[in-house]
Parts: structure tokens; C-alpha cells; sequence
């Protein structure tokens, strides 16, 4: 079976320009983003390792709750996608825009957003399944609440996100996206509400958002009242250079929201990077982003409305102490939920067996099926994997409990019995 193999960023920039040289952008990203067709059926021990996933959880509660939708406008979808990352004048966002349309399956970008959505539901649709959050994406918006086009990477509108959730209800349901500082925020979410979305997604390092900043409250008061859960990336995000951009991901700010009563999720349990430590006050030193994640859920007062979210957690690149922690502790699961992060399991050079082997996680054989599995579909492996990984600490065997991946009623009241 094919082995998945270590790439840094570095690795990743060369693997796919060389392969943009020798053979076309094509060639480039479908080896650093997808595997090769599967030219035979699942082995039966890989289907028993995926329905050995399935035990103890009941499909219709299991919940996805990070899938993005993206696209390039095609078929009237209102998607936009910046022109920096389309074109080979910025050869860093060309190369990262290529291994991303990899991973989406994207061949025919006259029709990428219905692709896009194909393979997506042809990977979601595999039973038994659950459902998945699509998560829609508002732009940066500066101070003002003027929308800032050029620094916007991807634009996906809401109501695009509910056709789609509408359209296949026992797949997918739709998130919001609503950037706080717009003069109609709180319009635009209660039309997002009343459309069915079920949560509210930020990306505060890329969005231009302050959690911590008064000119949240309005909308936060509207999140509170119309029982919507805030979904917000914490920690270090890739796609953001500039050092203030990246504060904007510290943990601390959440405290705001959580002030004001809101739900909230904290993505990947802010599994990466560093921010100041903002309980210090000034020139305090920088602690890792899940530390204070973790200093945050031992809060009491927050219990009931803070919650975890472990997408990527299991990347190579944030191997360690996160993934250690939550494992071995119930009282953190008890406030987690899943995600995939939906394309990055489609990332070859993300999602990778042979770290989580060699840390103890899998044993080799699982390694082999669940390689086997990724090649299928990487949907399917991003859940399995995650089903199957464990690791043994004086005797206790310690693993992601089954209501992880449930659509947890006190997180997402709107989906309660449903």
C-alpha cells in the first residue's frame, strides 16, 4: 500500500513547483494533494475497521462540525476566490490555491463549485453517515466594517450555504458567517437564522476580528438570544503573516463572548502557535495557544458554554501536547466535538499515518487500512483514524470517547432532536 510521507512547508513549496516544471500545476497538486484513484474495492479488513468506527454511535446524532464550502463563482454561486491566489505572479498563494483544488478534486474549473459539492456529497453519502456543518465564509471587513476585498482570501455566501444544506437535509446542515463589524451584522444573522443555520463560523486572524472588541456586543447579544453557537479558529492560522493579525487568535479574547453568554467553540482547541499572555498585562511572555485554551476550560464559570472542537489536532505538524491532553483527559472530551476541517483530509502532505505510528497512536496494520481508507475517501479516513487512535498510559487505555462525535445538544441547540 502506498505510504503517506513527511513534508514540511518548505518540501511542500518544492514538491508541487516541481511538479507545476515537469508536468503542469496539475501534476503538482494531485501528489501533494490526492492519492491516486483506488483501482479496486476496500479490503474486508478495511471495511471492518470502519465499521468497528461505528460502534457505540448512533449515525443520525454523529456530527461533523467543520466542513467548508468554497468555489470560484461558477454556476451563479456568488463564491469568490481572491485573484492573488489564481494567479503565478504570487507563486506562494498559486502554489497553496493549486494543492487546495487538488484536494477539492477540482479537473473542470468551469464547474468547480458544482465538483466541488459532488465530491464532497458522493464522499458524505457513504453509509452509515452522520451529517456535516458547511461552514459558509464572510470577507475581512477594517474597523469601519467596510469589506476588504483585497485582503479576503475566499468568499462563500450564506445563502448559498442553506440551498445547499436545504437541498440534501439528511447530509448537511449550514453555519453563518457574519463579520461583526458590518453595519447590518445583526440583520444578516438573523436572516441566516431564519434560513437555518445552526452556528456562526469566524476566522478572526483572517477576518480582521477582535473577539475582545466592544464592537462585538450587538452581535454577540444576537447570538445569545437566537441560541447560536459561535464556531471561532483560536491559535496560530497559516494564511495570516502579520503578527497583530495573529494576537487576534489568542484564546484569552474569547473570555468577551463568553461574558456576554454566548456559546462558544474553539477550533482545533487552539492547537498551534503561540499569543501573550494576556492575563499578565504588558511584556508578558508568550505561551502556547492550547495552554490557554486549557486555562480557559478550567474556568468554571464557563462550563456549559465552552467547548473544544479537535479538527486537525492530528496533523503532523501540532503532534504533541494537544492531542496527549485531550486523550487523556474525560473531562476535556466531555466538551469537545468533532470536525474534519473538510478539504485538508484531501492534503497528502497534512494527513499523515506514519508520525501517529511511530508516537504510539496506531499500530502498523491500522496504519495500512487506514492509508487504504484515505484513498477512497479521505472523509471517511479523517473519521476512522480518529475512531481508532489511542494510545495505553499505565495500563488505561485512553481514547476519544463516542459522544465527541455527536451533535452535542448543549453546543448546538438547534439541532437538539433533530
Amino acid at each position: 500500500m502506498t505510504a503517506k510521507v513527511r513534508f514540511g512547508r518548505r518540501a511542500l513549496v518544492k514538491l508541487v513547483a516541481a511538479g507545476a516544471l515537469f508536468g503542469g500545476a496539475q501534476w503538482g497538486h494531485r501528489r501533494a494533494a490526492r492519492s491516486a484513484p483506488p483501482d479496486a474495492p476496500l479490503s474486508d479488513e478495511a471495511k471492518a475497521l470502519a465499521a468497528r468506527a461505528w460502534e457505540g454511535l448512533t449515525p443520525q446524532q454523529v456530527l461533523d462540525c467543520h466542513v467548508h464550502v468554497v468555489g470560484l463563482g461558477t454556476g451563479g454561486t456568488g463564491c469568490e476566490v481572491n485573484p492573488k491566489l489564481q494567479s503565478w505572479a504570487s507563486p506562494a498563494e498559486a502554489l497553496k490555491f493549486s494543492v487546495y483544488l487538488g484536494a477539492a478534486g477540482i479537473t473542470e474549473p468551469e464547474r468547480a463549485d458544482a465538483q466541488y459539492m459532488e465530491l464532497l456529497q458522493r464522499y458524505a453519502d457513504t453509509a452509515p453517515h452522520g451529517r456535516f456543518l458547511l461552514f459558509p465564509f464572510d470577507k475581512a471587513h477594517d474597523e469601519q466594517g467596510a469589506p476588504l476585498d483585497a485582503e479576503s482570501e475566499f468568499f462563500t455566501p450564506n445563502d448559498y450555504v442553506a440551498r445547499l444544506a436545504k437541498a440534501a437535509p439528511s447530509l448537511f446542515v449550514a453555519a453563518a458567517s457574519v463579520h461583526p463589524y458590518r453595519k447590518d451584522a445583526v440583520d444578516a444573522l438573523e436572516r441566516a437564522a431564519a434560513d437555518g443555520a445552526v452556528a456562526v463560523k469566524w476566522l478572526p486572524n483572517a477576518m480582521n476580528i477582535d473577539p475582545g472588541s466592544p464592537k462585538c456586543d450587538a452581535f454577540y447579544a444576537a447570538l445569545e438570544r437566537l441560541g447560536l453557537p459561535l464556531i471561532t479558529h483560536a491559535g496560530e492560522e497559516k494564511a495570516v503573516h502579520a503578527e497583530e493579525r495573529q494576537r487576534l487568535g489568542n484564546p484569552l479574547l474569547l473570555r468577551r463572548p463568553l461574558e456576554k453568554g454566548v456559546r462558544v467553540v474553539v477550533a482545533h482547541c487552539a492547537s498551534l502557535g503561540q499569543n501573550p499572555d494576556l492575563d499578565k498585562g504588558e511584556g508578558a511572555a508568550w505561551l502556547d495557544n492550547f495552554d490557554l485554551f486549557v486555562r480557559l476550560m478550567e474556568e468554571k464559570q464557563w462550563e456549559g458554554r465552552l467547548f473544544g472542537e479537535v479538527s486537525a489536532v492530528t496533523l503532523w505538524n501540532r503532534l504533541g501536547k494537544p492531542l496527549e491532553v485531550l486523550l487523556g483527559s474525560p473531562q476535556l472530551q466531555a466538551r469537545c466535538v468533532n470536525g474534519s476541517d473538510y478539504p485538508l483530509p484531501a492534503v497528502n502532505v497534512l494527513m499523515q499515518t506514519r508520525p501517529l505510528v511511530s508516537a504510539g497512536y496506531l499500530s502498523a496494520v491500522e496504519r495500512e487500512l487506514l492509508n487504504e481508507i484515505d484513498r477512497h475517501n479521505p472523509l471517511l479516513y479523517d473519521f476512522v483514524m480518529k475512531r481508532t487512535l489511542k494510545r495505553e498510559v499505565g495500563g488505561v487505555v485512553q481514547r476519544f470517547a463516542a459522544d465527541v462525535f455527536s451533535a452535542r445538544p448543549e453546543v448546538f441547540p438547534r439541532l437538539a432532536g433533530g
